[in-house]
């Protein structure tokens, strides 16, 4: 009860707070005309270019690498600043086409913020649907010459637009922004650095395994757990990849889990067969998926790793409505993946479809 009642204080004060977040920082103090030509950036004046990735989420920052490598090829002496937190910092850890990043601290904005503007971008590029209060305040004092925001027309503080079409795959939103840039006919591919110690950590895991010539991975959890795989679900899968195939059936997991998925091993009974190796890091679950047969997930944030290495996989996906078009959105996008569909008939108005309504024999 205490919940819902805070859950409608907050739905009821947050359009008060972003108005006034608007009032206080949808400005900005110069304008660079020059800059803008035909609603694209005149790429000849620019130098520099800062990409906001504060939103922490590793599947969003594994599909924004294609365009610091796109914008590089275009332009090899344009400086590439990308602000990021969490886990997603270290998808772009060893990236080259990266050149500073900047970690992005909440209370502190004015800090980081201050230590851009030092630097004076020429670019500002925006991620955000809906812009909190502070991000507001982040962007206006980075003191960028051109801010370039998703569906900002009518800001004050956004020199440039850009859309997404939610019934086109998320790149073709990152195609629009790369156009703003002069950048055209895009590769559309995403890249991954693991760097040389976590590549000879995972060979030394692989050692470790009796270096098996086949491998399925299965990571069976994502960020809502009306989107992971329930215990007979993955007990489901993993017994009909140990009959379908020959391969090492390995799982990946936060070690959260660790309790959870050694107990589903023990039900499954091939230790031989069935490993979870603990893992450091997202750089070494992406090289471990790197090194896979295949990959069984209901998780976007793999489903975008193993897409930059053109694994082998099945994604599990809820079906798609009329208001929800997320199977297209964020689909792997290429031909080695298939996805399958989860079909919740008995969901109600306001819950979320529970991932495991899928038939088994699809994967």
């Amino acid at each position: 009860m205490i919940r819902k009642l805070n859950r409608v204080i907050q739905d009821y004060l947050r359009p008060i707070r972003l108005n006034l977040g608007r009032k206080l920082w949808d400005r900005k103090d110069k304008k660079y005309p020059e800059l803008i030509k035909n609603n694209r950036v005149d790429m000849s004046r620019v130098k520099s270019i800062l990409f906001l990735r504060y939103d922490g989420k590793i599947g969003d920052m594994v599909i924004n690498t294609l365009m610091f490598r796109e914008i590089q090829k275009r332009y090899p002496d344009i400086k590439i600043g990308v602000v990021s937190r969490g886990a997603a910092t270290d998808i772009i850890k060893f990236n080259p086409h990266v050149n500073i990043i900047y970690n992005y601290k909440k209370g502190k904005e004015s800090e980081v913020a201050s230590e851009i503007a030092k630097e004076n971008y020429d670019i500002v590029v925006d991620f955000s649907e809906m812009l909190r209060v502070n991000q507001m305040k982040f962007i206006n004092l980075c003191k960028a010459k051109i801010n370039i925001g998703l569906d900002k027309d009518g800001w004050n503080l956004f020199d440039l637009n850009y859309k997404k079409d939610n019934r086109k795959h998320i790149t073709d939103m990152y195609k629009n922004v790369l156009s703003i840039l002069g950048v055209e006919n895009p590769d559309l591919s995403y890249d991954i650095y693991t760097g040389l110690v976590v590549k000879d950590e995972i060979k030394r895991r692989l050692r470790e395994l009796g270096n098996p010539e086949s491998f399925t991975i299965i990571n069976p959890y994502a960020a809502s757990k009306h989107r992971s795989f329930n215990i007979d679900k993955i007990l489901e899968i993993s017994s009909k990849v140990l009959k379908d195939t020959k391969d090492m059936l390995i799982f990946i997991g936060e070690t959260s889990k660790k309790h959870e998925i050694e107990e589903i091993i023990e039900v499954l009974g091939d230790r031989e067969r069935i490993k979870y190796p603990t893992l450091s890091g997202i750089l070494e679950v992406a090289e471990l998926i790197k090194h896979s047969t295949y990959v069984i997930t209901p998780d976007t944030s793999i489903v975008h790793i193993a897409a930059a290495f053109k694994k082998p996989m099945t994604a599990v996906y809820r079906a798609d409505d009329k208001e929800d078009t997320n199977s297209q959105l964020w689909a792997p996008n290429y031909k080695e993946a298939k996805q399958i569909f989860s079909i919740d008939l008995n969901k109600k108005l306001g819950e979320e479809t529970d991932i495991n309504l899928f038939n088994i024999d699809e994967i």
